[in-house]
């Protein structure tokens, strides 16, 4: 199953028709079928993408009396050793699929059964017998999981649009949520950017119940760095963590394949993949549409080229997808915020949909992925130079204020004068967004039409930040970057870029870095061991030296950008004349018009670099003007043959 969706009403009888409307808006998640089940104060139901037994029914799966029920998405990897563990206490299963052991595991095991599962999930499970409904997401959040109170009535879903089929739900913008939005480009758990509607953090898991809501944590990763192994065997650790965890995601009785950028994660993860499989992987990556050696194609088709590298070495069956850059990227932008619910800015959203559907058209509806692998093993250039913040910082500050710092501003080092900046940033939260933020504070009181809102979003700012940041037990304020990076922006943009993505073309990703077994060693290994010689994830690489191709191994850091800035000022530029129009931005009412105007001419015209804050401003507005005033009206989300007519669908 892969979207799921209810309605709880514990003094009353709960709406199946609504469901039934929410199943319909989230049939892009579950293409093979759908059930529903309402009974009293429950109505609930899924969308199914059929990956295991492909026989199973779409739909809550029951247990044997039928007092116990499970609507679940994602995917349980060790639910072959659980169904033998319950067969051996009695327990009958009726169809092969994971998502069973969930309901029959709920029976023996309560609501401890959530800390056996080892994968990805959202669930619904339905105590009849209790009339107590448990929602829970998984550790690192691959999977969303939305809910919102009307008075004593809760609904749940796996994506928000679903959420507002209910009429009693209003569409309006959550203040606190858009100053996140704006600093970091996404909004952390539990708000989002919809007034009244929360997301389930990763790790936790909610009770509802006729005694109202509880909500509590189940796992919580602990960060405590420490040389409790030799740098050699921590390599053999991971090596043999790794192993198991790509090869738990190979369960499928569907076509399985990769996302491969060419990186070392990627590259690991097929390599890894093609030995257990003995076979050819699959693999898929994305370029961009320009004229061959040029410096648009030199800059921004890296991975391409590095990728072909990897599916050369590795012997996989590769295919690329070239993203074009004209009207039809300007058409599919709005389908595209609209898919994620709720804002990010994050532009890697058109890759990953392209890379999606092109998997989709060519038959593999699952893909592994390298995602993680850098917050785990520090592989950000970022955790390197803040290393050398670090040892800036511990000159005396008689020195480096009145005399150092002032000085490294006025040299021409780009490099030395980031320094300097970074250096005024002494509380960690303002240190932390130096390195991961959209705008910078200081710019939110102008930009904003209630210039108020700056100063109660930096509050709320600090206390969704800064207990991440202190939580890490760690001399090395990198530890805290990656520990608050891996909590936050892996869950709630990486992890929703993809899954949303993905599902939106029908596709699963499947994430083995995000194992928590693995992410438990990593998270303790000392930094040394990863940021070592100059090198950044050096025990990873050690560990998959002998997979991975050494120009591969070797390769810069490169991000999965697009040409965003050019983009914006040739192929998105309708978008923004039209939806960052002053007249626009002043009807909305969260923004300045005047300082909207200047920021996008200041771009536009190469006056100054904004390509990031633009694309957040139009992001915004696009997802406002659908999901909120609603005068951008989309029938229906693109689907991948849409998105790729030029690909002939794979026979199923």
């Amino acid at each position: 199953m892969c979207g799921i969706y209810g309605h709880y009403t514990p003094e009353g009888t709960a709406d199946l028709a609504l469901i039934e409307r929410m199943g319909r808006r989230l049939a892009h998640r579950g293409p093979d079928g759908a059930g529903s089940h309402a009974g009293g104060p429950l109505a609930f139901g899924a969308g199914r993408l059929a990956i295991i037994d492909l026989a199973a029914p779409a739909g809550p799966i029951f247990s044997e009396d039928r007092r116990a029920a499970v609507a679940f998405n994602g995917e349980i990897y060790n639910y072959r050793a659980l169904r033998a563990e319950l067969e051996a206490l009695g327990h009958r299963f009726a169809t092969h699929t994971d998502t069973e052991v969930i309901v029959h595991g709920y029976e023996s095991w309560g609501e401890a059964v959530v800390e056996r599962l080892r994968g990805m999930f959202a669930l619904a499970l339905w105590d009849a017998g209790q009339e107590r409904l448990l929602l829970a997401r998984d550790r690192l959040g691959e999977k969303p999981l939305y809910y919102a109170q009307l008075g004593r009535e809760l609904l749940f879903a796996s994506e928000i649009k679903a959420l507002l089929e209910h009429p009693g739900l209003p569409r309006a913008v959550d203040d606190e949520a858009l100053l996140d939005y704006l600093a970091l480009g996404y909004v952390p758990a539990p708000l989002t950017l919809f007034r009244g509607v929360r997301k389930l953090p990763p790790g936790e898991l909610l009770v509802a119940d006729r005694g109202g809501l509880r909500q509590r944590a189940y796992w919580t990763p602990v960060a405590a760095p420490a040389a409790r192994v030799s740098f050699a065997q921590a390599v053999e650790q991971v090596r043999a963590a790794l192993v198991e965890s790509v090869e738990m995601r190979l369960m499928s009785d569907v076509p399985i394949g990769a996302f491969l950028s060419g990186g070392v994660d990627s590259t690991a993860v097929t390599a890894i993949m093609g030995r257990a499989l003995g076979r050819p992987v699959q693999t898929f990556t994305v370029g961009f549409e320009a004229e061959p050696g040029s410096r648009a194609d030199a800059k921004f088709n890296v991975d391409v080229r590095y990728a072909a590298l990897a599916a050369e070495h590795l012997r996989t069956d590769h295919h690329v997808i070239i993203i074009p850059s004209d009207e039809r990227l300007a058409r599919w932008l709005p389908h595209f915020v609209t898919g994620m619910d709720e804002p990010i800015a994050q532009q890697s959203i058109i890759q990953t949909a392209y890379v999606a559907a092109l998997a989709r058209l060519t038959g593999v509806p699952v893909l592994l992925s390298g995602d993680c692998g850098d917050e785990l093993f520090l592989g950000y250039e970022r955790y390197r130079a803040d290393r050398v913040l670090e040892r800036y910082l511990r000159l005396p500050a008689l020195l480096r204020q009145p005399l150092l710092t002032p000085l490294l501003e006025r040299l021409p080092s780009d490099r030395l004068r980031k320094l300097a900046r970074k250096s005024r940033a002494v509380d960690p939260v303002r240190r932390y967004l130096e390195w991961n933020r959209v705008f910078e504070l200081e710019r939110l009181p102008a930009l904003l039409a209630d210039a108020r809102l700056a100063a109660e979003g930096c509050a709320a700012l600090n206390r969704a930040l800064r207990p991440l940041l202190d939580a890490p037990r760690t001399p090395y304020f990198a530890d805290r970057i990656a520990y608050a990076g891996l909590r936050s922006w892996i869950a709630e943009d990486s992890n929703m870029r993809v899954d949303k993505m993905s599902m939106l073309m029908s596709t699963e990703s499947r994430a083995p870095f995000q194992d928590h077994h693995l992410v438990e060693l990593a998270l303790n290994l000392p930094l040394p061991y990863k940021l070592r010689g100059g090198d950044t994830k050096a025990v990873l690489k050690a560990a998959v030296a002998d997979l991975v191709p050494r120009p591969i191994l070797e390769r810069p850091k490169w991000g999965f950008m697009p040409p965003l800035s050019e983009w914006l000022r040739t192929t998105f530029r309708p978008l923004v004349e039209t939806y960052l129009a002053p007249e626009r931005v002043a009807a909305a009412g969260y923004f300045q018009p005047d300082a909207v105007a200047r920021l996008a001419r200041a771009h536009l015209e190469r006056e100054r670099y904004e390509a990031v804050t633009l694309f957040a401003l139009l992001v915004f507005h696009l997802w406002h003007a659908h999901m909120i005033a609603g005068d951008l009206p989309l029938d229906r989300l693109v689907t991948p043959a849409e998105l790729l007519p030029q690909v002939a669908p794979a026979r199923t």
